[in-house]
């Protein structure tokens, strides 16, 4: 039975996964870089807007753009490297407590870590912490093997699990930077020590591979932008960990709460004192032993807590830095046969989530068009949550009360379609760029006013002019810090303000943020006339029966 949940579990999280409108900033911004890549065959640069976007390394973006090669540039092509990297990881987790326990907590830890809420969030968004953690999981469980495998026969040469180690954490650079070398460092060496293996760590062919890995791309960016590396490590990296410079600072308890809840229920197992009944680790030379068994809980509490140190010491926090910590928690997960404390605790927080929409403060604030989706979200979540705490809590099957914890979380894909697409009408533009397609034609110049999202150019499928003294628009540290080389370049996207007065013209669209009253009295002064209208921006088109658009066509 595990075996058939765990493939449903699998399955579940991509249900509807390109049903939603890709959100801005991060869904929107990436998925338009990957849709460049793919229109363009560049698989060496990134580019937003057609402007260098090196914030972000190469993996993430050659996945989504390889998907939009075969199903073209949707939702779903954008999101589907996010689901595979997690179908991956979770494949790893599966080896990994299969090698050590057995079947049946391999099949318990992919489905605690499946059901997760962060593992499910991030399987389907457009952003790289997906495949970012499949390669430092792959790294982390080499390290593992390492040490306890290859480390027996103390040979600092050629160690199998070293090489895997030192491969994935290269991949890893190549998605999200420096971090995938640090995380799997930070987890193997205080083990390795404590292990007295230390040297299992190190691998000739391990660094071989991880330079062959990485050198290649980095030369061939370096060449193409001789600031690259300097940007990269002291920008991207420095920066971010040491100083609040990128503005994404938070309290040293910021991950806490993110830890608890993206974890539920499983992460409520954790408080359990584990049975006696738990599985041993095995070796290819013995029978577990409980000797055995104390080493393998020592690695995983590292694998949560010392990372957990390193990002809540960290000057920049975002929740889904800590999405590594999952698969550890699912594999401590899987070691306790008992799920009481996590099933009460489940029922409870579903009868608080059902009972949510009887408070009508808790939606006054709230969005209209968002608030209706929200409550009948919270009343079916709310339902669903109780009753699977409260099957999981008294029934007497083991199998059955995993099932009845991980369906609810499994369910959230389901649910929260309408609020997601809800939500979607204020975090993207999709529907904004529906309504003004029939005005642009192929010659025609789309300009944005201080306005450009990355959602605005995956859906119009070309580039857009931006008017703006800053460039933050593009939400890119390397674009804002190169503002004046890229202004001043004749075919750049980038345009200061001043291009704007000079070239004010008939044959173009202009794209306006909908709170700029400035721009739009200047436009509304020289005859334009609002062409439609979303959440955030207003459109302005010149004249609009000249570009053969009857005004009765156009609805704001």
């Amino acid at each position: 039975m595990l075996r058939v949940w765990t493939i449903i579990a699998a399955i579940s999280i991509a249900l509807l996964l390109g049903s939603a409108p890709l959100f801005d900033a991060d869904e929107g911004r990436n998925g338009e870089v990957g849709r460049e890549m793919a229109a363009t065959n560049d698989y060496v640069v990134p580019h937003l807007d057609g402007l260098p976007y090196v914030d972000k390394p190469i993996v993430y973006f050659a996945a989504e753009a390889a998907a939009m090669e075969i199903l073209g540039p949707t939702e779903l092509a954008a999101r589907l490297p996010a689901y595979l990297f997690t179908l991956a990881t979770a494949i790893v987790v599966f080896w990994f407590a299969r090698k050590l326990w057995g079947v049946d907590e391999a099949c318990v830890a992919v489905i605690a870590f499946l059901s997760m809420p962060l593992t499910i969030a991030f399987a389907r968004t457009v952003i790289f912490d997906s495949a970012l953690t499949f390669f430092i999981v792959l790294a982390i469980v080499g390290f593992y093997f390492a040490v306890e495998e290859d480390g027996i026969r103390d040979s600092g040469f050629g160690i199998r699990g070293a090489v895997v180690a030192w491969l994935s954490m290269g991949l890893g650079v190549l998605t999200k930077g420096p971090i995938a070398l640090a995380l799997p460092l930070l987890v193997a060496i205080p083990y390795a020590i404590w292990r007295k293996r230390f040297r299992a760590l190190w691998s000739i062919w391990g660094l071989v591979v991880f330079i062959a890995v990485i050198a290649p791309w980095v030369a061939a960016m370096q060449r193409a932008i001789p600031d690259f590396l300097q940007y990269v490590l002291v920008t991207e990296t420095a920066q971010r960990l040491t100083t609040g410079a990128l503005k994404r600072t938070g309290p040293p308890w910021y991950f806490i709460p993110y830890l608890i809840g993206g974890a539920l229920p499983w992460s409520i197992a954790l408080f359990k004192k584990p049975t006696t009944e738990n599985r041993e680790p095995r070796t290819e030379n013995r029978e577990p032993t409980t000797e055995n068994r104390e080493p393998t809980t020592v690695f995983l509490w590292l694998w949560i807590l010392v990372p957990l140190l390193f990002f809540s010491l960290s000057q920049s926090k975002r929740p889904q830095y800590i999405l590594p910590l999952m698969p550890a928690i699912a594999l401590l997960v899987a070691r306790e046969v008992r799920f009481r404390a996590a099933a009460i605790v489940m029922a409870v927080f579903g009868a608080a989530v059902a009972a949510a929409p009887l408070f009508p403060q808790l939606t006054r604030k709230m969005d209209p068009v968002i608030a209706g989706p929200a409550k009948d979200a919270a009343i079916v979540l709310g339902v669903l949550l109780l009753t699977g705490g409260l099957v999981a809590a008294f029934v007497r099957k083991r199998e059955m009360a995993i099932i009845a914890l991980s369906l609810p979380m499994l369910m959230i894909p389901l649910v929260t379609t309408p609020l997601m697409k809800a939500i979607g009408e204020r975090r993207s533009t999709k529907s904004l760029v529906a309504k003004i397609t029939p005005l642009v034609t192929p010659r025609m110049q789309v300009v944005g006013v201080d306005a450009f999202t990355g959602s605005m150019a995956f859906y119009l499928r070309r580039p857009i002019t931006v008017a703006s003294d800053d460039g933050e628009e593009f939400t890119s540290n390397y674009i804002i810090r190169h503002y004046g080389v890229f202004s001043g370049a004749p075919s750049s996207t980038l345009k200061p303000t001043t291009w704007l007065t000079d070239t004010i013209g008939a044959e173009r669209v202009y794209i306006v943020r909908d709170r700029d009253t400035a721009s739009r009295a200047i436009f509304e002064s020289r005859g334009f006339q609002p062409a439609a209208s979303g959440a955030h921006y207003v459109v302005y088109v010149n004249r609009i029966e000249a570009l053969g658009v009857r005004r009765s066509d156009v609805r704001p």
